[in-house]
């Protein structure tokens, strides 16, 4: 494959994550057995993801404080051979931050802030660049950035794919008709179509949007995936693990996703990628620490019989 280029947009936070045995549910002090502290967020941990599977390149837009948090963010970021020309530092604000306890079934209890002073106004982005850029994905926490970003990229008329997690009805509504692809976790599924069964959750969307593809993750029951083409609902398992660690393994989904659609790939086989890749990543602590190389998830994807080979150049 080509290099190609992907845009990032989204979420920015300094995590700091503790793993524990039992998240507590009263007002006692509990001594963690690791920890560890990184640049995260959904986008975020959807370029490092993109940027470990290799051979694209990975620009990440998002908006950080003018503060040494930030500043390590930034470092974090190159360190994992992201591009941070994007990363915008707003002056008299804050970079969002979180504390995150893992217990040891792999569930979590996140407490993030974001700061409210932080401008909302996507003015300063350099939409330009997106036509040099093959897809973009973004996220639900800056709809005014994600909306921009999507609009510039159906100009484009490239990818534009919709990470589509929990948020208020009215920002998914303003950013589902904007993607290409949009794909949801299982609880924001329900906020948009309360009630229904996610496969006809699926169907009835595709009624209501232009997207070529529509998706939503079921954590260890794998995947649904819809696409124009075919216009049928396909279901695709993901391989049985032990849990440690949960927290990314969304991000860590889309960020695989979106690396198997710029291979040229039929989208059982990305999909079958990218659940893969996120249930790595639950076998390790630490948030997106978890998101595994190409020599990683090949060497995984051999003993499984799944196949993850790239498409020749």
């Amino acid at each position: 494959m080509q290099n190609k280029k992907i845009i990032c947009l989204g979420s920015a936070t300094w995590d700091t994550i503790f793993q524990v045995e039992v998240i507590p549910s009263a007002g006692i002090k509990v001594l963690p057995t690791r920890a560890v502290q990184l640049a995260s967020g959904m986008a975020t941990s959807a370029a490092v993801t993109i940027a470990r599977l290799g051979g694209i390149d990975v620009h990440l837009w998002a908006r950080l404080g003018a503060d040494e948090t930030g500043q390590r963010f930034i470092q974090d970021m190159q360190r994992e051979g992201v591009n941070t020309d994007g990363l915008r530092t707003l002056a008299g604000t804050a970079t969002a931050f979180s504390s995150i306890i893992v217990d040891k079934d792999g569930e979590r209890a996140v407490i993030p802030f974001f700061d409210p002073q932080v401008p909302r106004d996507p003015a300063w982005l350099p939409l330009s660049e997106v036509a040099g850029a093959a897809a973009v994905l973004v996220d639900v926490r800056w709809v005014e950035g994600a909306a921009a970003l999507l609009r510039q990229a159906a100009r484009c008329a490239i990818p534009g794919i919709l990470d589509a997690d929990t948020a208020s009805a009215h920002d998914l509504q303003t950013l589902i008709p904007l993607a290409s692809h949009v794909l949801f976790s299982e609880s924001a599924l329900q906020i948009v179509m309360p009630g229904q069964p996610p496969d006809a959750a699926l169907l009835a969307l595709a009624q209501r949007c232009d997207a070529a593809v529509i998706g939503v993750t079921l954590g260890a029951l794998g995947a649904l995936i819809w696409t124009r083409a075919s216009a049928a609902v396909l279901r695709i398992s993901a391989p049985s693990i032990r849990a440690v660690d949960t927290l990314n393994a969304g991000d860590v989904w889309h960020g695989s996703f979106a690396w198997g659609l710029l291979q040229d790939w039929p989208i059982d086989k990305v999909v079958r990628c990218a659940n893969l890749a996120a249930a790595m990543k639950c076998e390790v602590f630490g948030g997106r620490l978890g998101a595994p190389t190409w020599a990683q998830l090949t060497a995984r994807a051999g003993t499984l019989g799944v196949d993850v080979s790239r498409t020749p150049d």
